[in-house]
């Protein structure tokens, strides 16, 4: 009986291990490695730019599901001309399977100069704020 007992309670711990085991390897969604660049390749990182500059972030991307929501909320922190935290665009991406990284782009929509000043934006994942970079403009 008692070897029945312990066969029982070796199985138990064996089917406990997998399942531990296979949350470890549940990958968690992560938006990470947020930088402002001067280029939509991601190549070359910046926090300053002037004032006729396209401005770009990325982000690498990591165990998103399919149709997971990155969006961008771009931020005249200290600007020239403009109220102060002052929301200046919000842009969002429907994640597709395979993607490594996400950028956005943003430059002015009627071709004006960027006022010189601070700036920020906040990276969001289905809601959920999961980075933010500063920048200026001079």
């Amino acid at each position: 009986m008692n070897t029945h007992k312990f066969s029982i309670l070796l199985a138990s711990l064996a089917v406990a291990a997998a399942m531990f085991a296979c949350d470890a390897l549940a990958t968690k969604p992560t938006v990470s490695n947020v930088r402002m660049t001067t280029d939509e390749q991601g190549k070359t990182t910046t926090s300053s730019y002037s004032p006729t500059d396209k401005f770009y972030v990325f982000a690498d991307l990591s165990g998103l599901s399919s149709g997971s929501v990155v969006e961008a909320k771009w931020y005249a922190v200290n600007a020239e001309g403009v109220n102060p935290n002052s929301e200046i665009n919000t842009s969002d991406y429907s994640y597709a399977s395979g993607v490594s990284f996400v950028y956005f782009q943003l430059n002015t929509s009627d071709g004006a100069n960027w006022p010189a000043g601070t700036y920020r934006v906040e990276l969001y994942l289905d809601g959920t704020k999961v980075g933010e970079q500063g920048f200026t403009v001079q």
